[in-house]
């Protein structure tokens, strides 16, 4: 590791969320993922700063995902974008199933990644935050809102879309949809949410923070 290098740890985190992505940094291997700054002119060799952390533009939620390479394509682009992802169980797959990890390549180490038991769990994080339902059931075009860093965007599983009691849960200016020709069922899951989660950046002027 160079000086200057970014590099990402697990630290310790009181919450019940599982993060799957581990590292060691200095021989420390704890639970929550997230990225610091190590500077061995700064700190010393084999120290780490842990005072520097990325900021997550936005937050994605698949909800009971289905397909493997999906997610994994999803995580890709989670760690491109830099949102946060959650899956909310049951999954269709397990978190080393060879599809996902092919579909992300070397990209998991650099996603953020949260695990819940149910949608109640992980909707609990949310309370204080704007969630958009993206459905093709969605009143609002996904291109005529305005984002802001923060937003999160739930997606449900591949073969039935967000159930009703979820979409109902959030306001009708928050259910969002991509516009399709008509008579066609949906989009690809990984695809959907590339096209939102670069809309909303993108009004942001693609910042990096």
């Amino acid at each position: 590791m160079g000086d200057g290098d970014d590099l990402f740890m697990n630290v310790e985190t009181p919450c019940t969320e599982t993060y799957y992505t581990k590292k060691r940094c200095d021989g420390e291997m704890r639970h929550r993922f997230v990225r610091v700054s190590c500077s061995l002119a700064a700190t010393g060799e084999n120290e780490c700063r842990r005072d520097t952390l990325a900021v997550l533009m936005f937050d994605v939620i698949l909800y009971q995902p289905e397909i493997p390479p999906n997610t994994g394509n999803i995580i890709r682009l989670c760690a491109n974008t830099g949102a946060k992802l959650h899956l909310v169980k049951p999954l269709g797959f397990s978190l080393d199933d060879k599809q996902l990890l092919r579909a992300g390549l070397d990209y998991h180490e650099f996603a953020t990644i949260s695990v819940y038991e149910s949608w109640a769990d992980c909707a609990a994080g949310f309370n204080d935050r704007r969630v958009f339902a993206v459905s093709t059931k969605g009143t609002q075009r996904y291109d005529l809102v305005n984002y802001v860093v923060g937003d999160a965007f739930v997606f449900g599983p591949e073969s039935r879309g967000l159930p009703a009691d979820i979409l109902k849960s959030v306001a009708e200016s928050q259910r969002i949809r991509v516009p399709m020709v008509p008579r066609n069922r949906s989009l690809n899951l990984s695809n959907a949410v590339a096209v939102v989660v670069y809309e909303a950046w993108r009004q942001l002027g693609f910042a990096i923070e």
